[in-house]
C-alpha cells in the first residue's frame, strides 16, 4: 500500500504514525490486562500490614515527584495496621497520592492521610487541596481508561484498579470533590469481611 503510486511521502509519514500509535495502544491494553490478572490473583493473600511502613515506601518511590512539586504529606493514623494484601493496599494508596501530586493546584500542594475506625469499619481517606474534579467527570473516574485529564501521562487504569480490589474485599470507595478545591478520597474497609472473602 505504501508503495502504491500517488502516495506522497507526508501520506506515508502519517501511515507508519497512525501504525505507531495503535500499536502502542494495543501494548498499553494488553499490559493494563495483565495488571488486572495478576492484581486479582494477589486478593485472596492477606497479611497484617503497617500503614506507616507502606506509606514510607511509597514516599520513597515517589521522592523526586514529591521533591519537585514541594508537597507536604501529613498523618493522622488512629490504626496503624489493617489486614489486606499488601501489595493490593500498595497499589491503591501509591495511585491516590501520585494523582494528588499529578493534579495539584497552584497552592503549596497538601496531601492529608487520615485513618480511624468506625463501629466495624476502618475507614482511610486520602485528600488534596489540588484541581478538583469537574462534576460532570465524577461518574467517569472509576471507569476503566475513564481519565479526566488527556494531555496527562497514563492510561486511566488505576482508579478502576483500586475500585475493583476494594470491592472484591467487601469494601467502598467513595470520592468528594470541587473544581478548584481538591478532592478527598474515602476507603471503608470492614475486617472480619476481608478475612471471610479471602477464603473464598
Amino acid at each position: 500500500m505504501l508503495c502504491e503510486p500517488g502516495i506522497s511521502k507526508q501520506d506515508t509519514t502519517d501511515f507508519l504514525r497512525i501504525i505507531g500509535e495503535s500499536i502502542k495502544t494495543f501494548r498499553s491494553v494488553i499490559t493494563d490486562i495483565s495488571v488486572i490478572a495478576k492484581v486479582e490473583s494477589d486478593m485472596a493473600i492477606t497479611e497484617n500490614v503497617n500503614l506507616d511502613e507502606l506509606i514510607d515506601n511509597i514516599e520513597w518511590s515517589l521522592k523526586d515527584q514529591i521533591a519537585n512539586s514541594g508537597v507536604k504529606i501529613i498523618r493522622k493514623f488512629k490504626v496503624k495496621n489493617i489486614v489486606f494484601s499488601k501489595k493490593n493496599m500498595r497499589s491503591i494508596l501509591f495511585n491516590l497520592i501520585s494523582n494528588a501530586i499529578k493534579f495539584r493546584s497552584q497552592l503549596p500542594p497538601v496531601i492529608k492521610i487520615n485513618t480511624f475506625k468506625e463501629n466495624d469499619s476502618y475507614i482511610i481517606t486520602v485528600e488534596d487541596n489540588g484541581q478538583g474534579i469537574p462534576k460532570a467527570a465524577m461518574e467517569k473516574i472509576f471507569d476503566l481508561y475513564g481519565r479526566l485529564h488527556q494531555d496527562i501521562e497514563g492510561t486511566g487504569v488505576g482508579l478502576y484498579l483500586a475500585k475493583k480490589i476494594i470491592n472484591a474485599a467487601a469494601g467502598t470507595i467513595t470520592v468528594e470533590s470541587q473544581p478548584g478545591t481538591g478532592t478527598k478520597f474515602c476507603i471503608s474497609l470492614t475486617q472480619g469481611k476481608i478475612n471471610r472473602e479471602s477464603q473464598i
